[in-house]
């Protein structure tokens, strides 16, 4: 990754600006506030200059063909187009690996949301400089080492986790460890976010597994936190920045297993076979009723950590980037499909 940095006047190669998409969500929070009071929210139009990360096709509710993605500069917005436009022919004709990709868009912000008119590619752009580094890498590094220190694990356990994670080494492994995104549109969907959530998983676990007498075992708590720290390691296969790449039919869990075989002598080794396939359950099974339902039990707890650290992060980023509506019973934040009321500061 290029340490270069650039301003938008050394890369750009016209007089367009870069759509500043904070402002751009603070518009939309606007009229969805309006909306959502009964009014009538004017449309507001712009242009400028995006990065596309991605897009698919699918359709409106009345069954008409659309394509939806994500657009970042810093912070992301989601969009739709519409079949009507000029936009959708654009989309049309793009092959499924053409992102990111820096455009030149017109758009409209309504009660319908962010909703692009047309498109263009932009040459001459860096799409590094639009791209939001919410992380330092050294020092979510430093964090996720202090967190396996403060776990408990064996020099065993310790040895597993930085042959699989390729912690020695400078290759695309430890590479794509530290820079990609731990999801494709919700939590700490950003560069290095994957291993910020897994620093994450570990630390919830913690500071949980004192008040329960069977994690104090040193295989089980060996076990629960190799799996945290390996559950997502496919994501490293199934996406690049982000992108679903063309194997990601295969999930983040059937390829991570596929990481894991590489290593079976050494942890069968270190371990036992049982254990190895213990670890390989909690690969396969961490998303639960979402995916394959857990089989064994550090697999079920490792989706409950899984899952709930998701949640926190998601709740986190929706309350820091004030994505909330107020009416006259006050703030509401809405999240999985509920609004709930907020205690504002």
């Amino acid at each position: 990754m290029s340490n270069t940095t650039y301003t938008f006047a050394e890369v750009g190669s016209d007089d367009s600006a870069p759509i500043v998409i904070s402002e751009v969500n603070k518009k939309l929070l606007e009229i969805q506030r309006t909306a959502d009071l009964g009014g009538s929210p004017a449309e507001i139009r712009g242009e400028g200059i995006v990065l596309l990360k991605n897009f698919s096709k699918g359709t409106t509710n009345s069954g008409k063909p659309k394509f939806s993605g994500t657009i970042v500069n810093q912070e992301e917005a989601k969009f739709n187009v519409w079949n009507s436009s000029s936009a959708y022919e654009y989309f049309e004709q793009l092959p499924p690996d053409a992102q990111p990709r820096v455009v030149q868009i017109s758009y409209t912000l309504s009660k319908y949301g962010f909703v692009i008119n047309s498109i263009s590619d932009a040459n001459g752009y860096n799409p590094d400089v639009f791209i939001y580094r919410k992380y330092s890498v050294k020092e979510i590094v430093a964090e996720f080492k202090n967190t396996l220190d403060a776990s408990g694990i064996s020099a065993n356990a310790t040895s597993v986790i930085r042959a699989v994670m390729h912690m020695d080494y400078n290759d695309n492994v430890s590479r794509r460890l530290v820079q990609e995104y731990a999801a494709y549109s919700h939590h700490d969907n950003c560069a290095s976010g994957l291993l910020a959530h897994t620093t994450k998983c570990i630390r919830v676990y913690n500071g949980i597994k004192g008040a329960y007498a069977f994690l104090d075992d040193e295989k089980v708590n060996d076990l629960m936190v190799i799996g945290l720290a390996l559950h997502d390691i496919g994501k490293i296969y199934e996406m690049h920045d982000g992108v679903y790449q063309s194997n990601s039919f295969l999930t983040h869990r059937g390829l991570g297993f596929e990481h894991l075989l590489g290593f079976k002598k050494l942890i069968s080794g270190l371990y036992d076979e049982e254990f190895f396939y213990m670890l390989c359950s909690v690969v396969l099974q961490h998303h639960g009723e979402f995916g394959e339902n857990p089989r064994t039990l550090c697999a079920l707890l490792v989706h409950i950590v899984d899952d709930v650290e998701a949640q926190l992060t998601s709740l986190d980023e929706l309350l820091e980037n004030d994505a909330v509506t107020v009416d006259a019973s006050g703030a509401k934040i809405k999240f999985n499909g509920m609004y709930l009321n907020v205690l504002r500061g």
